[in-house]
């Protein structure tokens, strides 16, 4: 079957003749001058990253275009980036900033949600993004969405790989730079662009509607050259996704001592049997809408001062609702028979599980269906104001920005209980797919009778956050000379001032009739009720109250609990959910940055050049959140709850220096030794803790605003070579040594007096810093056209790409060793692309092939050997432009072809499969104007 192929890491080894980033579309050449240092021959760039061809009128010059600007564009630097260029409207190979990433060396994504979501730099994550060089988050993050910004707003984006000290600091992977169109980038006079776009999604049977348009106009005044833009763009995302899945595989607890503990229910000799917690089938659907819009107004006063203003607005408005049928495992009074093991003699792969009702019917077995719907939205707005001035020997920038963002979600989840339901049979890893996957059957349980089920619970939820963000910058560049040893003087300093803060807020309500649950027929909205399931062979089909319906009948839900769940009456009172204070925090952070770095350059007997720096970063801030630890007699029974402030402080000094040999003009050797740091996320550091007095020993759940920041020392190198327009080839290698990496855990602590417990020991649960991380990779490039080749032949190009992580361990302070124990989180062995395109001034086409390798995705801390991977995934996708007349394009373009799933399993040695959830194939028609 397609979904069980593999793409097995000799073929990708095969495929180590790679490529950089790459653009698919027919695009339009267009004038790069948006920056005012591009009209200047004398004026040297000092970071090297401008790329300046020639203005010229728009002009289509199809796919050579994109890889020839993203070629000039790593070829220039002095910092190891890969970049995707498009000079059409902001046309990226794929539909948002993600999957267009997927295709550039060394770059790992993950896809759910019908798009490409999480992103990974040679096997890190926590990227840092950036907008046309200024730092960018949104909300309490440290790092926008990038699933958020469409293509039709991009000029490019860029993936830096290393920093230089000219550039903002902020995590150990990398960064991505997205920058956007300037209306001096455009020819002089109007220029109108567009798309509209359809995209069917074959598991949704649904038709997703894309849409974006750029107005701008470039024209000489009496005061200077004046150019305006606006772009906009409304996308909806509309998916639906399978899934059958286990999670959290340990021994039961308890012990054949305690008769009502699961692990009294095992059968003599296997008392240490591994089974997951739960296993469940379900289906995720909805739709994601993002506006978007950015406006531009440059002012070009002479040849010597500029002014850029500009304003934009990302937003996203979500609907999800996600529905499980579900079979606890490992809970008390469970009783187990049919046992059989998997090989390792140790893991189990089916069993049934039993759970007896007690005399008054309540009790059975802890299963039903868990039916969560939830709304999210997000607003980002960002300003930006930039001067630019220049002589015969100094250039100066100054530029302030004030950004401002909210986002928050609503949810709204009821879970039902089929009457009477005592025993379920599991296979972890039966046949029902391709690879295998749980599977579960309720004996003598009707699912298709809805007076079969009873409402156990109904939760509803509010959360969100919030950032206001101000930074200043000036930077000075002198040049030094033409011709001897320092070229270039660079000198710095920035402010930034965040202002985050987080709210949450939940309840939970248990509504009963006579001691028994409520009916779902008679549950508000509970005459709506409807059954859904999974489109996989053999799943079960359940009843559930549609998420919209469950949302739009809160109020009637509220008086309901009130009436049916006296010990909950309270909380469902008001409209308003009580906000959980220990999840809630206020913030303030600091950083105060300046740099300093020269430009070099002399023979030896080739040239050489490069930059020397360091960069020096004091951040100081305060968080306050909350602190809670049961009542007693003397509070009346009252939570004690206190509040909770902290500050921190600290200084980091962050040194670069790189060095470009020139062989000859298309023949150079890049080196590069350069530091980052990232720090900890505002949530990890919220000072907070929950003292659970009445567990013995007690449990502390806390923040930890000691956690340290990340820091890296990175060591790169790279061969490469270009030739004709847009061809290269490329060798790199890099090793990074890290710090501080975060790792969650329950530990014992002697003495809790600092958890207000003093003399008392106890286990604290928190963020730590692990070990240090060590990471060493290689990456090849390789692309051309084959403009040698006669006629037809000549039309065709091919881009390819691989890297592989010889190294990415992290020293995690697992007590023992175990297969997998020191993987780095969300780290690839291998990845790859390969892509074959042919390309004329009216005819285009590309076919491009990306791959993979497993990787682990989640540290199951109580028992780490099981910790969960991803398997290998692959993707094949297709595309076909049509330029019938010089302003217009049509394209018919599909993806996943293979149809590609994501599958699961615990343990690096796949001790048990986790499960699976489907991706879509899509097919999608565009059509794309320009004048």
């Amino acid at each position: 079957m397609l979904r069980g192929f593999r793409f097995g890491p000799l073929i990708a080894a095969a495929a180590l003749v790679p490529a950089t980033a790459w653009a698919q579309t027919t695009t339009t050449a267009t004038a790069q001058d948006g920056d005012p240092r591009q009209d200047r021959t004398d004026i040297v760039d000092p970071t090297g990253t401008s790329d300046t061809p020639e203005r010229t009128d728009i002009i289509v010059v199809g796919i050579r275009g994109s890889v020839a600007s993203a070629a000039n564009k790593k070829k220039n630097a002095k910092q190891i980036v890969d970049s995707v260029v498009s000079e059409d409207a902001g046309k990226l190979p794929d539909n948002n900033v993600v999957e267009a990433l997927s295709r550039v060396t060394g770059v790992q994504i993950e896809r759910s949600r019908g798009q490409g979501q999480g992103i990974a730099i040679r096997g890190l994550s926590g990227v840092q993004t950036t907008v046309n060089g200024n730092d960018t988050s949104l909300g309490d993050g440290r790092s926008l969405n990038l699933a958020d910004i469409p293509a039709e707003l991009l000029k490019s984006v860029d993936v830096y790989k290393t920093r230089t000290a000219d550039q903002v600091e902020g995590s150990i992977a990398g960064t991505v730079n997205v920058e956007l169109r300037r209306p001096l980038d455009l020819p002089k006079g109007w220029t109108v662009a567009g798309s509209v776009k359809g995209i069917y999604d074959d598991i949704a049977k649904n038709v997703s509607p894309y849409g974006s348009l750029l107005v701008a106009n470039r024209r000489d005044t009496g005061i200077g050259e004046i150019g305006l833009l606006v772009n906009a763009s409304w996308t909806r995302t509309n998916y639906k996704e399978n899934f059958i899945e286990s999670e959290s595989p340990d021994v039961p607890f308890g012990s054949s001592a305690e008769p009502n503990s699961p692990r009294a229910g095992l059968p003599a000799g296997f008392e240490n049997t591994i089974i997951p917690y739960r296993a469940y089938y379900g289906l995720e659907e909805g739709r994601v809408d993002r506006p978007s819009i950015n406006v531009s107004l440059q002012w070009r006063a002479n040849d010597n001062l500029d002014f850029v203003v500009e304003g934009g607005y990302l937003g996203s408005r979500a609907q999800n609702t996600s529905d499980r049928l579900y079979v606890l495992t490992r809970e008390g009074g469970s009783k187990y028979t049919n046992l059989v093991l998997q090989p390792d003699g140790r893991t189990a792969k089916s069993l049934t599980v039993t759970v007896p009702l007690a005399s008054d019917g309540s009790g059975g077995l802890p299963a039903g269906i868990d039916s969560i719907y939830n709304r999210a939205k997000s607003d980002l707005y960002t300003t930006n104001f930039e001067m630019h001035w220049r002589s015969e020997r100094a250039l100066l920038n100054t530029s302030v920005q004030y950004n401002w963002s909210k986002d928050s979600n609503v949810q709204a989840e009821h879970l039902t209980r089929p009457f009477g339901l005592t025993t379920a049979n599991v296979d972890f890893a039966s046949d029902a797919y391709s690879k295998p996957v749980p599977s579960i059957t309720f004996p003598g349980v009707d699912l298709a009778n809805i007076a079969s089920y009873g409402v156990d619970r109904y939760q509803d939820l509010a959360g969100g956050s919030k950032n206001r963000e101000f930074a200043t910058q000036s930077d000075l560049t002198i040049i030094a000379s033409e011709t001897g040893l320092l070229r270039t003087i660079q000198a710095g300093v920035r402010f930034n001032r965040r202002d985050p803060s987080r709210f949450y807020g939940y309840r939970d309500g248990l509504p009963r009739i006579n001691r028994q649950l409520t009916p779902l027929s008679q549950f508000p909205g509970g005459d709506q009720a409807e059954l859904v399931g999974p489109d996989l062979p053999g799943a079960p089909r359940w009843y559930r109250i549609p998420g919209n319906v469950v949302f739009a009948n809160r109020p009637d839900i509220r008086e309901y609990i009130q009436a049916n769940d006296p010990g909950n009456a309270t909380r469902f009172a008001t409209e308003e959910i009580p906000s959980d204070r220990g999840q809630t925090y206020v913030g303030r952070e600091n950083r105060l940055s300046y740099y300093a770095q020269i430009g070099y350059a002399f023979d030896l007997p080739v040239p050489v050049d490069g930059l020397i720096g360091v960069r020096y970063t004091n951040t100081w801030g305060s968080s306050s959140s909350y602190n809670f630890r049961p009542g007693n007699a003397s509070t009346g029974g009252q939570d004690i709850v206190e509040f909770a402030p902290a500050r921190g402080n600290y200084e980091d000094i962050l040194p670069n220096a790189t060095a470009t040999i020139h062989f000859t003009p298309k023949a150079q050797l890049r080196l590069s030794y350069t530091t980052n740091v990232q720090r900890p996320s505002f949530y990890d550091l919220r000072p907070f803790y929950f003292a659970n007095t009445q567990a013995v020993p007690p449990v502390i759940d806390a923040g930890n605003p000691d956690l340290k920041a990340q820091r890296e020392h990175a060591f790169d190198v790279s061969a490469e070579y270009y030739f004709g327009r847009g061809g290269q080839l490329s060798l790199a290698g890099y090793y990074k040594k890290a710090t501080g990496f975060l790792f969650f855990s329950r530990e014992v602590v002697a003495d809790l007096a600092q958890y207000g417990l003093p003399g008392q020991s106890g286990f604290v649960a928190q963020q730590r810093n692990a070990g240090d991380g060590t990471f060493a990779g290689l990456e090849a490039t390789a692309q051309t056209f084959f403009d040698i080749l006669p006629g037809f032949w000549s039309n065709f190009g091919v881009s390819l790409n691989a890297s592989y992580i010889l190294k990415a361990r992290v020293e995690y302070p697992f007590p023992e060793n175990f297969p997998g124990a020191y993987d780095s989180v969300n780290t690839s062995k291998w990845t790859a692309n390969a892509a074959l395109f042919y390309d004329t001034p009216k005819f285009s086409t590309r076919v491009a092939f990306n791959y993979r390798s497993a990787f682990r995705f989640f540290i199951w801390e109580p028992n780490p050997a099981y910790s969960f991977y991803n398997d290998d995934t692959y993707r094949l996708d297709a595309a076909i432009n049509y330029t019938p007349v010089k302003f217009m394009t049509l394209s018919i373009e599909g993806t996943n072809l293979l149809g590609n799933d994501v599958y699961r399993y615990f343990g690096k040695e796949n001790l048990l499969p986790l499960g699976v959830r489907t991706l879509a194939r899509t097919v999608q028609a565009s059509a794309r104007f320009r004048f």
